[in-house]
């Protein structure tokens, strides 16, 4: 298992459709776009600056061929970084090659440019709208350079204008969006992350997990989900104090996301419940990498004289469709057979006993030792 690194979104989950991604208006939009080109084009008055009409709608033809296949593709693979970056770059093509054909002095066609950065870099992030930006810049000044080298003539004062007023907007769109996406990450990282342990909540899994499930079903990608339970983690809280409790739950979160690797999903389910996600790993291997995580962690509550420790569940994702709550639910069966046979919670430390107040034997100074630490240290 690989060191710690956050309880990142694995890779797989990265490319989940952006919260503002309208797949279909998009598609409209460029179909849209495409169709006004050719009537721009087919019904103009002057022929067009370097290509014929027919091979300017073979163009357009091919320009529709490549966003269908985008489309075709999202709905057999998903949403990937890949296609959104192509077909931004597709448009953006498009849009140069629109301003090499225009036959105007100053050509309507490139506020294509515009829309091509605006639409992709508000449809798809930060990411997208800067490197449109910088696609469109260069193309576009390369793209005027070639038009009035054609025509023969200066360029006319107003599309300066035309030109700076078009990289305002562009810029301040782009820093517009730049705060949007601060802010959403804030605002996911808030409602999806549980404040304590840092790792996701329970409705954050769900997404994830209802997502992999889908790439399961049809890349058949194997899925082990883990459901824990602290073992009289209640006695801990009766017998040092919630940030006592609060400590033991960060520790062993924190182990959790150190023992598992970074493409794991880790998540608190509730109370001193967790599952785990664990992604092309086989049953064993899910099975012997718990079990290490078992052992360190009754080592570390045995050193610090704490009576917890921890039973799991499994539950593999069968190949095909399957429901979530059916998989839990075999998991939290798992799990509850584990605590009836008493695998672990047998194992773990009794509660330090008490008389008068204070703690008898060692353990408890280690334990007081503990309490006292800042929850980060635990």
């Amino acid at each position: 298992m690989q060191e710690k690194n956050g309880n990142q979104i694995p890779t797989a989950f990265e490319a989940l459709v952006p919260e503002a991604y309208m797949p279909r208006l998009q598609l409209f939009v460029r179909m849209l776009l495409g169709a006004l080109s050719a009537l721009y084009f087919n019904f103009i008055t002057i022929p067009p600056l370097i290509l014929s009409i027919t091979q300017i709608n073979c163009i357009i033809l091919f320009y529709y061929a490549l966003h269908i296949f985008g489309w075709w593709y999202y709905q057999k693979h998903g949403a990937k970084i890949m296609m959104f970056r192509l077909g931004s770059w597709i448009d953006v093509v498009g849009a140069f090659t629109a301003i090499l054909c225009d036959p105007f002095i100053i050509p309507p066609t490139i506020l294509l440019f515009l829309i091509a950065v605006l639409g992709n870099g508000i449809q798809h992030g930060l990411y997208i709208i800067v490197e449109s930006m910088i696609g469109a810049f260069i193309l576009g000044m390369t793209a005027l350079v070639v038009h009035y080298r054609v025509l023969g003539v200066w360029p006319p004062y107003n599309l300066y204008f035309y030109v700076f007023f078009i990289i305002v907007g562009v810029n301040y769109s782009y820093f517009l969006v730049r705060r949007i996406e601060l802010m959403k990450k804030e605002a996911i990282r808030i409602s999806e992350y549980d404040s304590l342990t840092e790792t996701l909540n329970r409705r954050a899994f769900f997404r994830v997990a209802e997502y992999l499930l889908l790439l399961n079903e049809r890349m058949r990608i194997p899925l082990v989900f883990i459901f824990i339970d602290l073992d009289n983690f209640k006695a801990v809280n009766d017998q040092f104090g919630h940030d006592m409790g609060d400590k033991v739950l960060k520790h062993f979160s924190d182990m959790v996301q150190s023992n598992f690797r970074q493409t794991d999903i880790v998540a608190r389910y509730g109370g001193d419940e967790f599952v785990i996600l664990l992604t092309n790993t086989s049953r064993e291997d899910a099975e012997s990498a718990v079990r290490k995580l078992q052992v360190e962690y009754r080592e570390w509550a045995q050193n610090n004289g704490l009576p917890v420790s921890f039973s799991f569940g499994l539950a593999v994702a069968p190949e095909g469709r399957s429901k979530l709550g059916d998989i839990l639910k075999q998991a939290d069966a798992a799990l509850y057979g584990a605590k009836m046979k008493g695998c672990e919670s047998n194992k773990a430390l009794p509660v330090v006993k008490t008389k008068n107040g204070a703690a008898e034997g060692t353990s408890f100074n280690e334990a007081t030792k503990l309490r006292s630490m800042p929850a980060a240290h635990v």
